[in-house]
């Protein structure tokens, strides 16, 4: 029995290897905007108008760089207005200082809302998970909502 090892032949320069990995790599590999936290800022309307959930979301910067969000609810005749909110932002590695997703929890007594945010592309995405909390056997829910930056 003859055993053959297959070799493949040693690149003439690894400088060509590693420039011809990276080229690929920038071809295959997605790419996503990154936002620094202060692109953020500003009002957000949901993109959906007959919402019954969350129609409009205000992000504000403090001086001291701190975030924080006011979430409005549909209700009649007046949207509920939830209060504010901090918002803690993250990138995607520890030293990214790009943040893109950030959370926010509102306590609001019968109900926990954590809001996860993802701003890309000039949208602001944010996904709502509603825990109940008051013994009603309501079911917890989650909703995803698409918001547009109010002009």
């Amino acid at each position: 029995m003859t055993t053959r090892t297959l070799t493949a032949a040693a690149p003439r320069s690894l400088t060509a290897l590693a420039l011809a990995t990276l080229s690929l790599g920038a071809l295959i590999a997605p790419q996503r905007a990154l936002a620094a936290p202060a692109d953020m800022t500003g009002t957000w309307v949901n993109s959906n108008v007959t919402t019954s959930g969350i129609t409009r979301v205000n992000v504000t910067r403090a001086a001291g760089g701190q975030m924080t969000v006011q979430v409005f609810g549909r209700c009649h005749p007046n949207d509920c207005d939830w209060g504010s909110a901090q918002m803690v932002t993250y990138g995607t590695t520890v030293s990214d200082s790009n943040h893109f997703t950030a959370t926010a929890v509102y306590a609001k007594g019968f109900a926990t809302t954590t809001l996860v945010m993802n701003f890309a592309r000039g949208r602001l995405d944010v996904q709502a998970l509603t825990q109940f909390t008051d013994g009603s056997g309501r079911q917890n829910y989650a909703s995803r909502d698409a918001f547009a930056r109010y002009r």
